[in-house]
C-alpha cells in the first residue's frame, strides 16, 4: 500500500476516534504534482484503501479543487483537513470568528480563526496567513506541513470552539491579547514545532 494512502487511512481513524468528524469530511496529502484524498462521499469511519483517490492537482474539481488551490498557493502546505466538528458548526453557521480563547489555540491556530464564505477564493484568502478557517455552513478547513499538524489543528480548533460557545453562554469571555497571541504563535512555529514537523515530514514522506 502506498505510504500516502496509509497516512490518509491512519488519520481518518484518528479523527473518527476524537469525534471531530461529520458528513462531507475530506482529508488529503500532497505528493509532487498529485494529491491523495479521501472520497468525500465516504464517511471517514468507513474509509478503505479503495476510497483514497489519487488526483493530479491541475485536474482537481469540486472539493478537491479547494485542496489543490491550497497546495498550489501555499508552498508550506502539504496536508489539508476539511472536517465538521460539532462545536465548530454553530459558530460557522453564524459567521462568527473565534478569538484567542486558549493557549494552544494561540500557539497552533493564531490570534483568531475567521469564518469564510463557502467558496474557494474566500477560503484561500483567509488561509493566506493562517492554518485554519471556519466555513459558513461547511465546518472548517485546516492545513499543515504534515497531516499530523493539520489533524492537531482540527482538535485544537474544536476545543477552542467549545470554550468559546461555553463562555458565551456564561457571558464571560476571557481573551488573550493580540500581542500575546501573535508572540505565542510565532515562538511555537519557529522554535518548538519546526524540528518536530521536519521529522514528521520525513516520516510521512509527502513532499
Amino acid at each position: 500500500m502506498d505510504k500516502s494512502v496509509e497516512l490518509i487511512l491512519e488519520y481518518a481513524r484518528e479523527l473518527t476516534k476524537q469525534n471531530v468528524v461529520g458528513k462531507g469530511d475530506c482529508i488529503s496529502v500532497k505528493s509532487g504534482e498529485y494529491m491523495y484524498a479521501s472520497d468525500k462521499e465516504v464517511a471517514l469511519d468507513a474509509l478503505t484503501e479503495k476510497d483514497v483517490l489519487k488526483i493530479k492537482l491541475e485536474e482537481a474539481e469540486g472539493e478537491y479543487a479547494l485542496h489543490a488551490a491550497l497546495y498550489t498557493q501555499k508552498e508550506d502546505v502539504l496536508a489539508v483537513c476539511h472536517c465538521h466538528p460539532k462545536w465548530v458548526k454553530p459558530i460557522a453557521d453564524c459567521e462568527v470568528d473565534i478569538p484567542a480563547v486558549t493557549d494552544d489555540m494561540t500557539q497552533i491556530v493564531g490570534r483568531n480563526c475567521k469564518t469564510s464564505k463557502n467558496d474557494i477564493d474566500s477560503i484561500v484568502f483567509n488561509l493566506a496567513h493562517r492554518n485554519s478557517t471556519l466555513i459558513k455552513g461547511d465546518g472548517c478547513v485546516t492545513t499543515g506541513r504534515t497531516l499530523n499538524e493539520a489533524y492537531t489543528c482540527v482538535l485544537v480548533l474544536d476545543k477552542a470552539a467549545h470554550c468559546f460557545v461555553a463562555s458565551a453562554v456564561l457571558k464571560k469571555n476571557v481573551l488573550i491579547s493580540d500581542f500575546e497571541a501573535i508572540l505565542m504563535n510565532t515562538i511555537y512555529k519557529m522554535k518548538y514545532s519546526k524540528k518536530n514537523q521536519e521529522n514528521l515530514q520525513n516520516e510521512e514522506g509527502n513532499k
